[in-house]
C-alpha cells in the first residue's frame, strides 16, 4: 500500500468515526424523544360529551375507557337511547384519542426518516430493503 491509499484510508476511517458520533448523539436525542412520547401517551385523557352534556366519556391514548359520567337529564329517554348515547360519545373520544395519538407520535416519524443507510457509511454495503421489496 502506498503512502497515498493509506491517507485514504486514514481520512475514511476518521469520516466513518465521526459519523459514528454523529449517529449515537442522534440516537441518544431520539431515545430521549421516545421516552418523552412515552410519558404523553401514558398521561393522555380525551374526553367527549353528548352536546347536552347529558353523557361524558374519558379514554386513554388507546381508547380505552376510564370513565363514563351519566347525568338524571341521560336518564329521562328510554334504556335504548341511553345505550345510544354511551356508545356514540365513547365512540367519539375513541376516534379524538386517535388523532391526539397520532399527533404524539409523529415526531417519532422524523426519527425514522433520518437514519442513515449502511450503504451512506459503508461504500459498498447493500441498501436496506424497501417496503416494495
Amino acid at each position: 500500500m502506498d503512502r497515498n491509499h493509506f491517507d485514504d484510508f486514514g481520512s475514511a476511517t476518521r469520516d466513518m468515526r465521526s459519523r459514528m458520533h454523529e449517529m449515537l448523539d442522534a440516537y441518544e436525542q431520539s431515545q430521549t424523544q421516545v421516552g418523552e412520547v412515552q410519558r404523553q401517551l401514558v398521561d393522555l385523557r380525551v374526553q367527549a360529551a353528548t352536546s347536552d352534556g347529558s353523557v361524558h366519556v374519558t379514554v386513554d391514548s388507546a381508547g380505552a375507557v376510564l370513565e363514563v359520567c351519566v347525568t338524571p337529564a341521560a336518564m329521562r329517554g328510554t334504556a335504548g337511547q341511553l345505550s345510544g348515547l354511551l356508545t356514540d360519545t365513547a365512540r367519539e373520544a375513541a376516534r379524538l384519542a386517535k388523532e391526539q395519538t397520532a399527533a404524539v407520535v409523529a415526531p417519532l416519524a422524523d426519527l425514522a426518516g433520518g437514519m442513515p443507510d449502511l450503504s451512506e457509511l459503508v461504500p459498498g454495503a447493500r441498501s436496506r430493503p424497501t417496503m416494495a421489496e
